[in-house]
């Protein structure tokens, strides 16, 4: 009998034991739990808080090259709007002085390079101006058509050049007393073609020509 309580008695015990064991078990399990769940909550409390304050500083950098932006923009307006004035006054200028010139000689032609310019001046028909030679040497030689529908005759003109203000820079000339060659004949209905060259001084540069008959 006694032998029977005793092992009554250490099987109670011993289902005391696996029960706290169980359940010590069990709290330890929810322990590391709590513990990995506090982490993960720590780091992503910590991420957003990394990812809030790269957004503020991506806010006030955008806010800031905005502004930059503003003010590049508006400069760059101001200055385009000084330039398209200056070009306006630049060019009112240009054209005062081109017509104070023709006003003041009258007969001036605007020479324009490599393009065909009509004369119409009796024997004269046009003439073409080209820059040539190396840098720094102004030379510029003229391709001039002579077309002759009345009696044989010949031709002798003058060629002269002018800067922008009307001052001659440079001359030829075509006659039985010039140094650049003589043609001594036009016959009637005859078309011939003039070349020469004309040297200019340093620093100077032909906006007008008159052709001058003699």
């Amino acid at each position: 009998m006694k032998m029977k309580t005793m092992a009554r008695s250490e099987s109670k015990r011993s289902s005391r034991r696996n029960s706290s064991s169980r359940a010590s078990g069990t709290h330890q399990k929810r322990t590391r739990l709590i513990q990995i769940l506090g982490v993960a909550l720590a780091l992503s409390l910590l991420i957003n808080l990394l990812v809030a304050i790269a957004l503020g500083s991506y806010a006030r950098k955008a806010r800031l090259l905005s502004g930059v932006s503003s003010s590049l923009r508006l400069q760059l307006s101001d200055n385009a709007e000084q330039s398209a004035r200056n070009m306006r006054q630049i060019q009112t200028l240009e054209n005062e002085i081109k017509e104070l010139t023709l006003n003041r000689l009258p007969g001036l032609t605007g020479l324009n390079y490599d393009e065909v310019l009509n004369i119409g001046k009796q024997y004269v028909k046009n003439i073409v101006f080209t820059r040539t030679g190396k840098k720094g040497a102004r030379l510029y030689e003229y391709k001039i058509v002579l077309e002759n529908h009345d009696a044989a005759l010949q031709p002798a003109f003058k060629i002269i050049l002018f800067d922008r203000s009307g001052v001659q820079v440079g001359m030829s000339e075509l006659s039985h007393d010039s140094e650049q060659g003589v043609m001594t004949r036009l016959d009637q209905d005859e078309v011939r073609v003039h070349y020469s060259v004309v040297r200019l001084p340093d620093n100077s540069e032909p906006e007008y020509f008159q052709v001058i008959l003699l």
